[in-house]
């Protein structure tokens, strides 16, 4: 079996060639069943799974597919190694070196038409943020492996993985964004909006503007409520969800960010935590599900991996990413997503400006 690797605990990683595979291929439904009974059938195994940003949404029937992919898949370890990251890329010293350059699928003119779009749908009141999102391909005879050893220093996100999805298609991530970390009973949420090159001062132009302020505070309120729906209080009580943290500081060397903290207390199992909240928010818009409609209708290919989560699952605790900054090697052709926030106040050629610093690491041409 090919070896897998996913983020775990103290920026170590978990490394198996030895699992089992689940899979649910019915991307019109039917994910909590399909979690629930491989937590029923392996409740105390190590479990690491991947979800797709359609699998629990069917609006998505109508889009382009870039690759073959399950909707999700559960790698139940037999065993498992808990090592360190540079025991991981020490295993991949013989990768190579792969020479490739991104080609965007989306023009120009067509990503600022459809910022245009989502603006005048703010407007109309249909919704107040929605996510857009665009993909990039490149041709890469090179291994999953090499790609990860490549990018694994300048795209530093805390939450890797490299998961070996089929004999053809392996999925490298390198997120920054927590999604989903449940210890205990208690579930927290980190979600990111807000971009800014790193040479550009952080409290003056980025915390200043207001724009920023509102795209990351609706996504807050949007995750509270999300998060309300699974806490251990009485579905009459006043909301017990707490914002921990408020447009903190994430400094990824490349690239800035703010984020924020949400914390709830509740003893539901992740199949029911995952269908109250996935998608996750930070990456559809507000509200949820017409943002989702609107995606929909404007993003021309599928996400599938991009944006949905990866992550670790053992009994009631579990820690899952929000899969952004992820590329999908399948056969010779290496993909790679990027997205922006757009409210009332964007300006279209701004965003497109943000989604070429999101790819600003991987050698990309527009």
């Amino acid at each position: 079996m090919k070896k897998l690797f996913c983020f775990y605990k103290n920026s170590e990683f978990l490394a198996s060639d030895d699992y089992t595979v689940c899979t649910h291929s019915d991307e019109s439904g039917g994910l909590h069943s399909f979690l629930a009974q491989v937590q029923k059938r392996y409740p105390s195994q190590m479990k690491v799974l991947q979800i797709n940003f359609e699998a629990q949404t069917k609006n998505f029937s109508g889009q382009i597919p870039l690759y073959p992919c399950n909707a999700a898949t559960v790698f139940v370890l037999n065993t498992f190694e808990i090592v360190s990251e540079a025991a991981v890329l020490n295993e991949m010293a013989s990768a190579g070196h792969s020479e490739f350059q991104f080609q965007s699928l989306e023009l120009k003119s067509s990503f600022i038409e459809k910022v245009n779009i989502i603006k005048k749908e703010i407007a109309a009141g249909r919704l107040y943020q929605a996510n857009i999102t665009a993909p990039l391909k490149a041709v890469c005879t090179g291994t999953a492996e090499s790609v990860f050893k490549q990018f694994s220093s300048s795209l530093s996100g805390q939450y890797k993985a490299l998961l070996p999805l089929s004999d053809t298609t392996t999925v490298v991530s390198f997120s920054p964004e927590l999604f989903l970390q449940k210890e205990n009973s208690v579930l927290i949420t980190r979600p990111i909006k807000g971009s800014l090159r790193s040479d550009r001062n952080f409290e003056q132009d980025l915390i200043s503007d207001s724009k920023e302020d509102a795209e990351l505070s609706m996504i807050v309120d949007l995750l509270r409520n999300d998060l309300n729906r699974i806490e251990n209080a009485p579905e009459n009580a006043l909301s017990k969800a707490k914002v921990t943290k408020h447009r903190a500081a994430l400094q990824l060397g490349y690239i800035q960010h703010t984020y924020s903290e949400i914390e709830v207390e509740t003893d539901k199992s992740l199949p029911e935590i995952l269908d109250c909240v996935l998608p996750g928010g930070s990456i559809s818009g507000c509200p949820k599900l017409e943002s989702l409609i609107l995606i929909s209708e404007l993003e021309t290919y599928k996400r599938q991996v991009y944006t949905g989560t990866i992550g670790w699952w053992m009994g009631s605790e579990f820690c899952l990413n929000l899969a952004i900054r992820t590329f999908i090697k399948h056969d010779n052709s290496l993909y790679y997503h990027a997205g922006c926030g757009i409210v009332y106040d964007s300006d279209a050629e701004k965003e497109w400006s943000e989604f070429i610093l999101k790819t600003g690491r991987i050698n990309a041409s527009f």
